[in-house]
């Protein structure tokens, strides 16, 4: 008797090619080892075939990938087969997971071009040496290709992206970088090189900036003076506290003349420059890179690519480093409130005026009722323009945040219409309907095959003048039964789409319901990640403007008039029995 054997093909190439190792020759080498390997005389092969072409290799994020671990982990296949190891993954860990899941699934793998098969101990070591090997040359590849990146760094030239404001990029030169190609082999290519040239209007904001933050002293008040004059980025916002310290911050607006030379040299920094522009004239600009690592940590100064820059600089050496002590001076001593992590809706409060989210600020008095930091919630447009933009007012925070929660519980009990409705989102239900639809559907197409084929039989006995009246209703019959099959194959789609979605829709109920049947009720014995986790899930957003706060609750099906909950004036006179303000204040909820 022959052995039944399930075995997955996969193929993957970077580019969309017909040559060399295209997905179509891989799968054509794959079929022949199997022909080999698996002899029709002894199995009985059942294959399947997946294919991605135009994915790299560096992750397994890929469509046909995907799909294929889905079914070897609803189905596990007995063998996968591909052509090269790098088909599956040049990523290490991608690859070393899904070995250990593979086995763990008894399936066996076998790379065709390396000659290995995980059914051996020694298939298996060298499957994982050649990998590890793999890894090693993708890594050597592109520390090559960033080394070249920071040799053109170091020329003054800008390498591509989002040019800083206050400039604009120009192509001026072609330059000679190494780049991967799609056999993995570094190679030479002509590229335009790019120089910085001056925004006119946006160099005149990044001089404002500079000359007002050494007369104010401050970021925010920077960030005030600012917003009240309507300046703004280039993409029409209001510029941030962190965005301006980004700017003040950054070498490519210095003048490289002697002071700044100086001051770099004593922060240990070198300074590469062509030999045209060597000298510290104040003629030209600054560049810099290498600033973080590969985890976007900020790297020491001393470890930064400097080099002069083919453009003109906007602030004075003496000027930067001047504003340069003075953001270290006011870091050492800026004040760091601590309110926003006690604040239970920071993130999801919005000012009724304006739409700005609405932050957190203390009082300065820590000794509340219950022991927790007072604060209110204030708009953030009002407190970055001293309310020259938004004059919404505060929010108490302790007091809404104890009215929402109780008024929450109030209406999650399971005798709510939002609870009986969630319970019927968690009961996955089927489409009889539909199914009986297709039962009749396949029953008639089968009974149509069954007279194409008996009047196929009789053609050969029928006198010929009948013939076209034998072929038309053949034709007819055949007609109908495509018809049948499109509309059975659509009905089956719609089936499996709405089984998806009824799944999904139930998970994500049943997982609502258990937060409320087992966390709800003991929210104050929570930690503050699971409490803000938990009202996210109930709450999409909330506006308020001290005198109204208007909740959206998510996650049912209700009309959205009566997913609104609103409260009464909410005032700074609450502070004084801020534990029992959600028993004091009036609350509705519009049914």
């Amino acid at each position: 008797m022959k052995k039944k054997i399930r075995i997955v093909i996969y193929s993957r190439k970077s580019k969309y090619s017909d040559k060399g190792d295209s997905v179509g020759n891989q799968i054509e080498l794959a079929q022949e080892y199997i022909k080999a390997h698996y002899p029709k005389t002894e199995y009985n092969v059942e294959i399947e075939i997946f294919e991605d072409e135009g994915f790299s290799g560096g992750n397994i994020d890929r469509p046909q990938f995907q799909k294929m671990l889905k079914e070897e982990r609803e189905k596990p296949f007995d063998v996968l087969i591909a052509y090269r190891l790098d088909r599956i993954s040049r990523n290490i860990a991608d690859f070393s997971n899904l070995m250990n899941e593979l086995t763990r699934l008894h399936t066996d793998f076998v790379s065709i071009k390396e000659q290995f098969d995980t059914r051996t101990p020694m298939g298996r070591a060298m499957m994982f040496i050649a990998s590890v090997f793999a890894q090693l040359e993708r890594e050597v590849i592109a520390e090559r290709i960033r080394d070249n990146m920071i040799e053109l760094a170091k020329t003054g030239r800008w390498l591509g992206g989002q040019t800083p404001t206050g400039f604009d990029a120009e192509r001026y030169e072609v330059v000679d970088v190494y780049a991967q190609n799609s056999d993995n082999i570094l190679e030479k290519k002509k590229k335009k090189a790019c120089k910085l040239i001056p925004n006119i209007e946006e160099g005149k904001t990044i001089q404002i900036i500079a000359k007002k933050y050494l007369e104010i002293k401050s970021l925010t008040g920077l960030e005030t003076y600012l917003i009240k004059h309507n300046i703004v980025s280039r993409t029409g916002a209001y510029f941030s506290t962190s965005r301006l310290r980004a700017l003040l911050t950054n070498l490519v607006y210095a003048v490289y003349d002697q002071d700044m030379k100086e001051y770099l040299e004593k922060k240990g920094i070198h300074i590469f420059a062509e030999e045209e522009r060597e000298i510290a004239d104040g003629r030209y600009g600054l560049i810099s890179y290498n600033k973080t690592d590969g985890d976007r940590n900020q790297r020491e100064m001393s470890e930064w690519i400097v080099a002069v820059g083919l453009h003109q600089g906007y602030i004075k050496g003496i000027d930067f480093i001047k504003i340069q002590e003075l953001l270290e001076k006011n870091s050492s001593k800026r004040y760091r409130a601590n309110c926003k992590n006690e604040a239970l809706f920071s993130g999801l409060i919005r000012c009724k005026e304006c739409g700005s989210y609405m932050r957190p600020k203390g009082t300065g008095n820590r000794k509340g009722d219950n022991g927790k930091r007072r604060y209110y919630y204030t708009c953030e447009l009002k407190d970055r323009s001293k309310g020259t933009k938004c004059n919404g007012a505060n929010v108490t925070g302790i007091a809404m945040d104890n009215l929402i929660i109780e008024k929450l519980k109030e209406i999650l009990v399971p005798s709510s219409e939002i609870y009986k409705e969630l319970k019927k989102m968690s009961i996955t239900k089927g489409n009889k309907n539909s199914s009986d639809e297709i039962e009749i559907m396949k029953k008639t197409y089968d009974k149509n095959n069954e007279a194409i084929k008996n009047l196929i039989d009789k053609l050969k006995y029928m006198d010929m003048d009948v013939t076209p009246l034998i072929n038309d209703e053949l034709k007819k019959l055949k007609n109908e039964n495509q018809k049948l099959k499109e509309e059975i194959e659509k009905i089956e789609k719609e089936q499996l789409s709405n089984k998806t979605k009824r799944s999904s829709e139930s998970k994500g109920a049943e997982l609502v319901l258990d937060i409320i049947d087992h966390n709800l009720n003991h929210f104050e014995q929570l930690d503050l990640k699971m409490k803000k986790d938990i009202l996210r899930v109930f709450i999409k957003d909330i506006y308020g403007n001290g005198e109204k706060v208007e909740v959206n609750i998510l996650n049912t099906k209700m009309d959205e008039t009566t997913k609104k909950l609103f409260s009464n004036t909410i005032t700074e006179s609450n502070f004084k029995n801020q534990s029992s303000v959600a028993n004091r204040i009036g609350t509705q909820l519009l049914q």
